[in-house]
């Protein structure tokens, strides 16, 4: 349930230029204690005191929601800074104008094991560092747990930056307790993994910054040159040609169509303030293109990457029913929105197969997306797993309109969409899906008759239990 204070007149607050907190309305001074503060101690509350060092760094007033919590509650604000006309090293006037407060359920818990699936999904590994790029905690892609041997050492002891970009510039932004983005760096180790690092800063208790937390997602690029000016090889010691997209494109086009989606989102959510209601339509139309186009250019990059020669996918152990469920969960908003139900294996039953993790759960998650968007509101979505000479068996069966029969292969062509066009897709994944498939020994077949929907079925080597 929502508490919405209206507010007679606005909290007020005072913190000084080294941070502490002089003065708060009892509102402010409740929400500072319950955050661990004390009284005449640093502003305990980190985004309100990260807005302050924003104000002092700009030398601006600033106004602007800000989302904070404590151990009772979830807080929505909007908060106002205010240097006096004198002084900017003078005290920092806090004015609370908003003030809602939402009580802690399940909903607003972030449930780990799915963030691990989405993480898992694009390949992502995570990294924590402190305050001085050490490594407290690293799980890379593919790791079944932390990673210890790199932990107490150095980021960058570790990682290699990669040109363009240098050592003094992520320093720098580090010095700014600035997010990364789009950061370009390679493993310093045998294997020469590549990776493009996102980071954003960690503010304690006390309203200090506390490092990084990383996530960091594999660089298609196979040849950006070794820090001592030489190319990597294929391991038969082939020198591996250029990777336009990967490289040069994929980069180049992620970076401004992420600024393009969170300022659209920004503004179609009226964070900044009131906004007419046409204008934030339009903003969420801008968010919705963006996001096709960033779907795209993902989708070239996958294309690139099976392409390649040199392409290989891992063998895992993995449970159909299992990546059933966890495609299920990262879709299920999705489907809710169309008032879909998904309805799926028992989740106590298993079906073992061999294939890589992502790569299965990346087929999944398409399917069960396709037949999201091809089915009419209010229907089911039915997911079933069996086993067949040696193949385990995973059949994502939708009540759409269905496939004409001469179209049954067509649809797993390269950029065919049948003729559809504005439904959000690409026309890849389901190419990038097959091959992905016979990639990991098994096969993507489908099922349909016009008007009767469609069983796309996924085929992978059956795993043998004791």
């Amino acid at each position: 349930m929502t508490t919405d204070r209206k507010l007679t007149e606005p909290v007020s607050g005072q913190v000084d230029v080294d941070g502490l907190l002089l003065s708060a309305d009892q509102l402010l001074m409740r929400l500072h204690l319950r955050c661990g503060g004390k009284e005449g101690g640093p502003l305990a509350v980190p985004e309100l005191a990260e807005l302050c060092r924003l104000s002092r760094r700009l030398g601006m007033n600033l106004s602007r929601p800000v989302q904070a919590s404590d151990d009772e509650s979830r807080i929505e604000m909007w908060v106002e800074t205010r240097f006096s006309a004198s002084d900017k090293t003078d005290p920092l006037s806090l004015s609370i104008i908003d003030w809602k407060e939402y009580p802690h359920d399940e909903s607003d818990k972030v449930d780990p094991s799915r963030e691990r699936d989405f993480d898992r999904l694009e390949g992502r590994g995570a990294i924590r560092t402190d305050a001085a790029l050490r490594i407290i905690a690293q799980q890379m892609s593919g790791e079944a747990g932390q990673d210890f041997d790199v932990i107490g050492q150095s980021l960058l002891d570790i990682y290699d930056v990669i040109p363009p970009s240098a050592n003094a510039s992520l320093l720098e932004a580090v010095a700014e307790r600035q997010p990364i983005r789009n950061q370009r760096m390679r493993q310093k180790n045998a294997a020469q993994r590549l990776f493009v690092l996102q980071g954003n800063p960690l503010i304690d208790k006390a309203g200090l910054f506390a490092g990084y937390r990383f996530t960091a997602t594999p660089d298609d690029a196979p040849d950006v040159p070794a820090a001592n000016g030489t190319d990597i090889k294929h391991a038969s010691g082939k020198l591996i040609s250029d990777s336009l997209f990967g490289m040069q494109l994929g980069p180049a086009l992620r970076q401004p169509l992420g600024k393009i989606i969170a300022n659209a989102e920004t503004i179609s959510s009226k964070l900044e303030g009131p906004l007419r209601g046409d204008y934030a339509s339009y903003a969420k139309d801008i968010a919705s293109a963006g996001r096709h186009l960033l779907d795209l250019v993902n989708d070239l990059s996958d294309l690139e990457a099976i392409e390649r020669p040199e392409f290989t996918v891992a063998g895992d152990d993995i449970d159909l029913v299992d990546l059933a469920h966890r495609a299920a969960g990262l879709l299920a908003v999705k489907a809710a929105d169309h008032h879909i139900r998904i309805d799926l294996p028992d989740e106590s039953k298993k079906r073992p197969a061999r294939g890589e993790f992502r790569r299965s759960l990346q087929i999944l998650v398409n399917l069960i997306g396709n037949a999201i968007r091809y089915s009419p509101d209010g229907s089911v979505i039915k997911l079933r797993v069996s086993a067949e000479e040696g193949f385990a068996r995973i059949a994502v069966t939708d009540q759409g309109d269905g496939i004409a029969a001469e179209d049954l292969e067509r649809i797993f062509e390269k950029f065919e969409r049948l003729g559809r066009s504005g439904d959000g897709g690409s026309g890849l994944g389901l190419f990038i899906s097959r091959r992905l498939a016979r990639a990991m020994g098994g096969s993507l077949t489908v099922d349909s008759k016009a008007g009767k929907g469609s069983t796309f079925t996924l085929s992978l080597p059956e795993r043998k239990t004791a």
